[in-house]
């Protein structure tokens, strides 16, 4: 919609909230525009009337999200779609040629497959199973919002240099779906890719550890130094000076007596050794 439709947008959400014995604050107002601001009037009208005449839903007030599951479908539903799609492009198209879709998200899960050529030259014993990775994947980048994509899916061809050095132009792309959001979709595409790439050299990685080892390593070494040094008075108090033990005062706590244990000793030196010595018991 137009920022000219915004009034006639909200009067049409006043009138049918205002059929389920509903207001419209000017918060709800705002939701329902940030919400369907992507969508043509004509459609939330359509819309509109799609969920009052409903037999399961139509009892309680429409909200955004039933506006958005009448009129895009659930994420599901929209995954489904878009491996229809793809699978048509697979068959028309082909592997040769580069494609743009309409459905940014096509873009992101196709090349997370494998890319284009790998995905047209898939084997049928498998279309099921790429199938179930299509549309997983699909739904996660649907339920994202926003994501990074290629603004064109490459086919198995040669690359434009090879066309400019026998003076020939590089071949056309193919816009799958509707032409004018497949437009919007190559703007807003990357030209690298899905997911950026940095290069550093080995040198620059192992500096960064190294620096900041040293740092957290040097705490530590303050902190033993500290502690070490605190207890060298109360060694020095403790060192024997040539007095007489203090006595305890009355009542102190008094440290219990060594106790000796038994410990067994063998006969006299001079007794000679056989299986038979005799073994003595001395406390």
């Amino acid at each position: 919609m137009q920022p000219s439709e915004r009034a006639p947008f909200a009067q049409l959400v006043t009138d049918v909230l205002a059929y389920y014995r509903q207001d419209a604050s000017r918060f709800v107002l705002d939701l329902w525009w940030g919400a369907c601001q992507s969508f043509e009037l004509s459609q939330i009208r359509q819309a509109m009337q799609r969920h009052a005449t409903d037999a399961e839903h139509g009892r309680f007030a429409p909200r955004v999200a039933d506006v958005v599951r009448i009129l895009a479908g659930t994420a599901a539903d929209r995954a489904a779609l878009a491996w229809g799609k793809t699978l048509e492009a697979m068959g028309s198209v082909g592997a040769y040629t580069d494609v743009v879709f309409d459905d940014p998200a096509i873009h992101a899960t196709v090349l997370d497959l494998g890319g284009w050529p790998k995905v047209c030259r898939t084997d049928l014993k498998e279309l099921s199973y790429l199938q179930h990775r299509f549309c997983e994947s699909h739904r996660a980048y649907t339920g994202r919002g926003s994501f990074d994509y290629p603004r064109c899916l490459g086919g198995d061809r040669s690359p434009d240099s090879e066309y400019a050095k026998v003076g020939l132009p590089p071949p056309r792309i193919a816009f799958i779906g509707n032409a004018e959001r497949a437009r919007l979709v190559y703007e807003g595409g990357s030209a690298v890719g899905k997911t950026a790439v940095r290069f550093h050299t080995l040198q620059a990685l192992a500096a960064a550890p190294r620096a900041a080892t040293r740092m957290t390593s040097a705490a530590p070494r303050a902190a033993t130094h500290m502690t070490s040094a605190a207890p060298q008075p109360m060694q020095r108090a403790a060192a024997p000076t040539g007095r007489a033990p203090a006595q305890p005062r009355p009542g102190a706590l008094r440290a219990a007596p060594v106790v000796r244990r038994p410990a067994y000793h063998q006969g006299a030196a001079n007794q000679p050794l056989n299986t038979t010595a005799e073994r003595t018991y001395h406390p």
